[in-house]
């Protein structure tokens, strides 16, 4: 069997997708992984074409455990799949099968405390950026400013898990900070940095657990992040789209249902995975210059934005309710039951 998750094709880290190595390697009877041709579809947005195109799953038993839909159009030939539980509502909508709304697999993580064991104090509140900002942005100069600790998403698993072991509050941009935090049952804010987060997917999680969506905007941590938020801006008008978090009416289902079938109309014919966009030397040089040069103003982007995370970690912060979170596990457990005895 293999676990398909996505995994960057320059060898960098995120918790998010790393999570499945860790999870289903616990969960998951060892004699499922000798089976050549299983593929399981766990944590991540990663139902679609882009991530497993029909080259991909052409004569392998595929099942779904947790995924959710988002980034690209659904996949081709998932007719033929055996989906047993998405990530939210709407994943479920889009795939035609509501029955099989569950929640991020990422909540399996509360069947296994070895993963992660809770600190007798717990007195940090972590700021979690998504990997993207992360890479952009100065956001350790941030959080030390605002008196908080950074958890970068690109640091290995067991990093990761020790820094929410000590958490009391969670203030994130990855959506996977929030589920994790949840999990663990740690109250969580969720904030918006770059203009092309995601609100499809973090709805079709929140709606699982019966929770809202409202992200705080925080503003770019230096001048160069500032720089290629306009860039993605730009990006998105080219495309004859507005970048996703700046869309309006995205509180509904089917504001978000209309959304994700307008923005993603188009199978690609390469996946983005396999085929990272290379930047020539001169290109490098350009970009390198511009960053230099936008640096000096770097002090007030980090002032300013620790200044808003400070105030936002002040403010409302979510939780799921104990039943709620409940009813989604054993859901989750069901599907991986029947996943382990069609497998097998």
């Amino acid at each position: 069997m293999e676990v398909l998750y996505y995994r960057d094709p320059t060898g960098k880290l995120n918790f998010g997708d790393d999570l499945n190595e860790v999870i289903w390697r616990e969960l998951l009877p060892q004699h499922l992984f000798k089976d050549d041709d299983v593929r399981l579809l766990g944590i991540g947005s990663i139902f679609n074409a882009d991530f497993v195109p029909l080259s991909r799953t052409r004569g392998k038993r595929m099942f779904v455990l947790g995924s959710g839909a988002g980034y690209f159009a659904l996949p081709p030939g998932l007719e033929n799949w055996t989906i047993l539980a998405v990530r939210g509502p709407l994943t479920a909508e889009l795939v035609g099968k509501p029955e099989v709304a569950a929640t991020d697999s990422a909540a399996l993580l509360s069947l296994l405390p070895q993963i992660v064991r809770l600190a007798p104090e717990r007195n940090a509140t972590l700021l979690i950026p998504h990997h993207s900002s992360a890479a952009y942005g100065q956001w350790e100069k941030v959080a030390a400013a605002a008196g908080m600790t950074l958890l970068d998403p690109r640091w290995p698993v067991p990093v990761v898990m020790e820094h929410f072991s000590r958490a009391k509050l969670v203030v994130t941009e990855a959506m996977h900070g929030a589920i994790v935090a949840d999990t663990l049952r740690i109250p969580w804010i969720p904030i918006t940095i770059a203009p092309d987060t995601l609100p499809f997917k973090w709805r079709d999680w929140t709606l699982s657990l019966n929770l809202p969506y409202e992200p705080i905007t925080v503003s770019a941590s230096s001048g160069w992040e500032m720089l290629h938020h306009r860039a993605l801006k730009r990006i998105a008008k080219k495309d004859g789209v507005i970048a996703p978090a700046l869309v309006k009416d995205l509180n509904t289902k089917a504001g978000l249902i209309a959304d994700f079938k307008e923005r993603y109309k188009s199978v690609p014919e390469k996946t983005s995975a396999k085929n990272p966009v290379k930047k020539s030397s001169a290109k490098k040089r350009v970009l390198s210059l511009t960053r230099t040069a936008s640096s000096p103003l770097d002090e007030l982007f980090i002032n300013n934005a620790a200044k808003q995370i400070r105030q936002i970690a002040l403010g409302k912060s979510y939780l799921s309710q104990d039943a709620e979170f409940s009813r989604a596990v054993t859901q989750l457990q069901e599907a991986v039951q029947k996943f382990v005895s069609m497998a097998s």
